[in-house]
């Protein structure tokens, strides 16, 4: 095929793709008109496919390749998430069979600016797993106090679930979400879903449920780390103030210490468990 043919089929195809962006936003318009949204709301509406439109470049990649046969499907799947599965830590030291169980279940996240991924208290249906963007864990203290912390990519969220997949006995209830997600930036991720979790880790049990894979996951667990912050920062303030007196007026550093001590009384409370607890 010669060059003038070949730039004919790839402006046929980037034209087909932007009509077919033109007639889902033209839907969505109708829909939000019949429907009444606030300006808010279809401004959040648009922004979201803009961005899906721009990480898929306008194709559900997961939906094209679902009526393939389960090997190829299979192989597809693998090239193209291997590369960011191997990316985050938890997954560092899996054996390729497992690698590929993971790739064969995941699928891909688009999130916008201030969205919501999860609120706190509501059960977790799936571990996100970021690839790009960063993500702000908000958690509720006493008195409307937050604390709070930015998720990285190569971070995860959701690991409530996986000490709910190993649990034994199995409780088939979900886990409520320790803390609210929101995004600060337009965030690229990938999901695995609790059944798909679960699977997993039953017939994988012998990986999971090691100890290394357990100090993995807690140092890279956002409960985790929180709870360890309030603990370390107690517990550094106390050995200075035995050791060297107090660092600030005695007014400000009791009162901080007070407030460290409600904290970590607090997070004593709600310490985080797993499975090798």
């Amino acid at each position: 095929m010669g060059i003038i043919p070949m730039v004919k089929v790839f402006l046929h195809a980037v034209m087909a793709k932007k009509r077919k962006m033109q007639l889902r936003c033209r839907d969505m318009e109708w829909w939000m008109r019949r429907r009444q949204l606030p300006s808010r709301l279809r401004q959040r509406v648009r922004h979201f496919e803009r961005q899906r439109w721009a990480a898929m470049g306008g194709e559900d990649e997961m939906e094209m390749i679902k009526d393939l046969p389960e090997g190829l499907r299979r192989d597809i799947k693998r090239y193209l998430c291997l590369d960011l599965i191997k990316k985050v830590p938890l997954f560092h030291n899996l054996d390729d069979l497992i690698l590929d169980n993971i790739c064969d279940r995941v699928k891909p996240l688009v999130f916008s600016k201030d969205e919501k991924i999860i609120r706190e208290g509501d059960p977790v249906q799936r571990m996100v797993f970021i690839v790009r963007g960063r993500i702000r864990r908000n958690q509720s203290l006493s008195k409307g106090m937050v604390a709070s912390s930015v998720l990285e990519p190569g971070g995860f969220l959701g690991d409530e679930l996986l000490s709910w997949c190993l649990r034994r006995p199995f409780i088939d209830r979900l886990p409520a979400s320790s803390a609210t997600f929101v995004c600060l930036e337009s965030a690229e991720a990938f999901g695995l879903d609790a059944n798909h979790l679960r699977y997993i880790t039953d017939h994988f049990r012998y990986k999971f449920a090691n100890e290394r894979l357990k100090r993995t996951a807690r140092y890279y667990s956002s409960n985790w780390r929180t709870w360890a912050a309030v603990i370390i920062q107690l517990s550094w303030r106390r050995y200075r103030k035995r050791t060297r007196g107090p660092v600030t007026p005695v007014r400000e550093s009791g009162g901080t210490e007070r407030r460290l001590l409600q904290y970590a009384a607090m997070f004593m409370s709600i310490k985080p468990h797993d499975h090798l607890e």
